[in-house]
């Protein structure tokens, strides 16, 4: 036993000299540093995937608005005065621009326009093709329009009411949303 400390030989060498308790005071720095490395490692292996989720996300969130808007254009054709004609609104899909919009203005008041810019940034309205088609010919930089018929459907175009757009967020996240013009079913599909 230590004459000055009153701590037995033992203890001393299970606690470390002068009797203290190793750890009881904390972390040591290089254990810290050493926790700080891994957690910085992992945040560093995260951000592409979190990216890569944003962006589905922006994706889907566009042709779910184009769903939205479709099917309110077509609840308002239903619903529109007589004075309004047999055609009463246009809906335009704007590839150059990354947009759609409907006009007149949609009467309940809600949004009758959205727009890569302000709604779904670095998404891309790809291409929109006529029928049902699985993937785009090709990137198109035009706007394409369909009437919207008193009935609630596409009118005819080119001997056809079907329509597909084809809407892409990078790297890869790419749906389309096909249109069944003549009893407004919107489908939105992955991939193409």
């Amino acid at each position: 036993m230590d004459t000055e400390t009153g701590i037995g030989k033992e203890a001393m060498e299970r606690t470390g000299t002068g009797g203290r308790n190793r750890g009881a005071g904390g972390f040591t720095l290089i254990e810290v540093v050493i926790a700080l490395v891994i957690i910085g490692i992992l945040a560093f292996m995260a951000v592409p995937s979190f990216q890569g989720m944003i962006q589905k996300y922006r994706a889907r969130s566009a042709a779910r608005d184009f769903v939205g808007l479709f099917q309110r254009v077509r609840t308002a054709a239903v619903q529109a005065p007589a004075v309004l004609g047999n055609v009463p609104y246009t809906f335009s899909i704007d590839c150059h621009n990354d947009a759609f919009s409907v006009s007149p203005v949609l009467p309940d008041g809600s949004k009758s326009s959205f727009s890569a810019a302000s709604d779904f940034p670095t998404v891309d309205i790809y291409a929109v093709d006529a029928n049902l088609e699985p993937s785009p010919s090709g990137s198109q930089d035009n706007v394409t329009v369909r009437r919207i018929e008193r009935s609630g459907s596409v009118e005819r175009v080119s001997g056809g009411r079907n329509f597909t757009v084809f809407i892409e967020a990078p790297p890869g996240n790419r749906y389309r949303v096909q249109v069944h013009g003549t009893v407004g079913a919107v489908k939105i599909v992955s991939g193409w």
